[in-house]
């Protein structure tokens, strides 16, 4: 009986730690004042994100930190003070959205080095084109929204565009 009771005491303990940590997905916004400017939500990128992969059906879809662009791209993190996206590890198709926030002075190489990665892309697909993902990287688009420069390698780019502009202001 009391082989039972310290078990029981166990089970109990590691299921009150493993629940302790847990946080709701996804946090409201707090309303300060009647408005809020979509250019204060330093959350926006990062919703944009959720909502464009939230349909986004293919396999092997990846967050994109500074750790695996710079491993493997070649992005040096210092160029950039935000970074949001995602892309895919390529064996199923193509989804990338990179969105970074160049620092000051460090446009241009920002620019760049979303080039670097579109033709990385390019060249990855160039002989292994699965689902037309060479055509969706080579019209991929870089621009520029507001204090982010976008790289956008998707199959609904019009849609993801919408999406982009509705949380990132010019």
């Amino acid at each position: 009986m009391q082989r039972f009771i310290l078990i029981l005491a166990i089970i109990i303990v590691t299921i009150i730690f493993a629940l302790q940590g847990f946080d709701a997905t996804y946090h409201l916004p707090e309303i300060i004042g009647e408005e809020q400017s979509v250019s204060e939500d330093p959350q926006g990128p990062e919703q944009a994100i959720t909502d464009i992969y939230f349909n986004v059906s293919i396999m092997g879809v990846q967050d994109a930190t500074p750790e695996r662009l710079e491993s493997d791209f070649g992005i040096d993190p210092e160029i950039y003070t935000s970074l949001y996206g995602k892309y895919t590890d390529g064996r199923f198709g193509i989804a990338d959205v990179i969105i970074m926030r160049p620092r000051s002075g460090q446009e241009d190489a920002v620019r760049e080095a979303l080039q670097t990665i579109k033709l990385s892309r390019m060249s990855l697909f160039q002989n292994y084109d699965i689902y037309n993902a060479y055509s969706i990287a080579e019209n991929g688009t870089i621009y520029q929204r507001g204090d982010y420069t976008i790289l956008l390698m998707i199959d609904n780019e019009e849609q993801v565009r919408e999406i982009i502009d509705s949380y990132i202001p010019n």
